[in-house]
């Protein structure tokens, strides 16, 4: 008696088999006629790199920072000549409202006066010293150096910082 059980379960263990190959090639060929394999167009394709370049650059202590693009040293000199307030503003928000406008606790946001004022009153060139080199306060969360960004220039980040200020005044 068993002989005949073995033989019954191999039966119906390859007449399962069987099905699951059908259902299998039956999935295959249905995908294959309704699923499209299109290339993304050329503008998907740069929206995607658009959304997925970084927003900062890790430098190693040691490491020599990048040269700024051509773009980038334009608006260096749009805010020598005044424009700061632009560069200010389009440097906190690449990167600056990561922390400052995420509210995370124990750091101060953006218009929140009252965070700010202490800060405020040591003056701007302790507050450009704190964005350009890095610090950690009382609150122990820490300051990177150039808002974690190595490739920004002394003028960038003194601009935002300048902007953040004015903002939360």
């Amino acid at each position: 008696m068993s002989q005949e059980q073995d033989k019954a379960f191999f039966k119906n263990f390859t007449i399962v088999l069987v099905i699951l190959a059908v259902l299998m090639l039956t999935f295959m060929v249905l995908g294959s006629m309704f699923g499209g394999r299109d290339e993304p167009s050329e503008d998907a394709t740069a929206e995607v790199m658009k959304n997925t370049e970084p927003v900062a650059n890790v430098q190693i202590q040691g490491d020599e920072p990048e040269a700024p693009a051509a773009e980038e040293s334009t608006e260096i000199v749009a805010a020598s000549e005044g424009g700061g307030d632009d560069v200010g503003k389009k440097t906190y928000s690449g990167i600056c409202v990561a922390c400052h406008g995420s509210g995370i606790p124990n750091i101060p946001q953006l218009g929140d006066a009252a965070d700010w004022a202490p800060r405020i009153e040591q003056g701007n060139d302790t507050l450009y010293e704190h964005a350009i080199i890095g610090y950690t306060g009382k609150s122990g969360m820490p300051m990177p150096a150039r808002g974690g960004n190595p490739s920004l220039s002394d003028d960038e980040v003194k601009a935002a910082v300048d902007y953040i200020v004015s903002s939360s005044q």
